[in-house]
């Protein structure tokens, strides 16, 4: 650990905590109540046709829900610093990586293994390595401030990053890999000093790379034609993303009401979980699916000041990766939903449903949320009057 980085770690810990931030608690928890209400409303009709209990996944996404709000909470309760521990790390990257790799040891789903399964539990291990691999650069890059002068300092972050996307993509889980592991990796880097020229170059090499499997490997340039004409093949090879723009547009101004929606009924597949946002824009309306951005878009933005305003490297760096990743996710979704992206599996974070996406994402706005606790902002001021019954400024303590 060089000199500079003690100095501002012991700094850091001079911080005292203060309260969380509550707008982002209350926002995460208004996304957490959209999905339920929508998972209802997705799921409702469908089950009730297959002979199922029409309840039955609200109960369990409602339930994932409240588990989510008292883990955040109880999370945002310590201190995030204690995690910037070299065993933690270690730890979690050995964990994840045995995750990543029993994944091949259970059967597969249409062709891919996603999943862990034990009984009615299901665990998908690359919605938890993402957040891993933010919480090991966050620590490496947090301790070694010159990382990128040195081949031997610059070649080491390198290793878990490629280990998990080799891991992810052979799954396979080309989406996952590329945006929710190379690229915030990269930004991240970024962030913490790496040279401009090697982040276009990597941008570029993760760019290319997912043309050429898109382009030339079955089923993906399958969606591309998709993406380019979806009626081309409205019956088949882009019969999802067609029923989606139907439901966008069948949802107008105002929407056809809660519920109400048509496509959900046998006509969008996974309407509760990637396609989730075609539901909410059918039944609320372009003003609706407007609000659910704006909801988003408040997220990200006191993401990232919480980043900014952390207390040292290590929470500016955790912050802002949890940041990134959320954004890359809600704008990938809500592209892939409105066919300005190519179609590719990605849940919408804390509204499609999914426990372990949920679980995810709720640990990390925890942290987020224990960071803010330790933010450096300066204090808000009030005006007072001074003895001789002037106004000053004082700083409320």
């Amino acid at each position: 650990m060089t000199h500079e980085n003690a100095k501002q770690k012991k700094k850091a810990k001079r911080v005292r905590r203060s309260a969380i931030s509550f707008p982002l608690f209350y926002v995460t928890i208004v996304l957490l109540c959209i999905g339920c209400i929508m998972v209802l409303s997705s799921t409702y009709a469908g089950q009730i046709l297959d002979g199922e209990d029409s309840m039955s996944l609200f109960i369990q996404h409602a339930a994932a829900s409240v588990v989510c709000v008292v883990m955040m909470f109880l999370i945002s309760r310590f201190d995030y610093r204690n995690f910037n521990k070299k065993p933690l790390v270690i730890l979690a990257l050995v964990i994840c990586t045995a995750l990543l790799g029993a994944v091949f040891l259970f059967r597969d789903r249409g062709g891919a293994h996603r999943w862990i399964e034990l009984g009615s539990f299901t665990l998908q291990p690359s919605e938890i390595a993402k957040f891993v691999l933010v919480f090991f650069l966050a620590w490496y890059l947090a301790g070694n401030v010159n990382w990128y002068k040195s081949f031997k300092t610059w070649a080491i972050p390198f290793g878990p990053i490629i280990l998990f996307a080799a891991l992810i993509v052979i799954e396979p889980n080309l989406s996952t890999t590329a945006i929710c592991i190379l690229i915030p990796s990269i930004l991240l880097l970024f962030i913490a000093g790496m040279q401009k020229w090697l982040v276009a170059l990597g941008g570029a090499a993760v760019t290319a790379g997912a043309i050429c499997m898109m382009m030339f490997v079955g089923w993906r340039s399958d969606r591309v034609h998709a993406w380019l004409d979806p009626f081309f093949d409205p019956q088949d090879k882009s019969y999802q993303i067609v029923q989606s723009l139907y439901a966008l547009g069948g949802g107008n101004l105002w929407g056809v009401g809660l519920g109400n929606s048509r496509q959900k009924i046998s006509n969008l597949p996974m309407a509760d979980t990637d396609y989730i946002f075609a539901i909410i824009a059918e039944e609320f309306g372009f003003i609706g699916a407007v609000a659910v951005i704006l909801l988003y878009a408040a997220f990200i933005f006191m993401g990232l000041r919480i980043a900014m305003n952390a207390p040292d490297r290590f929470g500016c760096y955790l912050a802002s990766g949890i940041t990134i990743i959320v954004a890359m996710q809600v704008i990938v979704n809500i592209g892939v939903v409105t066919n300005l992206i190519p179609s590719t599996g990605v849940t919408l974070p804390f509204i499609s449903r999914g426990t372990s996406s949920l679980l995810a994402f709720s640990a990390a706005t925890g942290i987020l949320l224990s960071i803010s606790a330790y933010s450096t902002r300066r204090a808000p001021r009030k005006k007072q009057k001074d003895e001789n019954g002037e106004d000053v400024i004082r700083r409320i303590r």
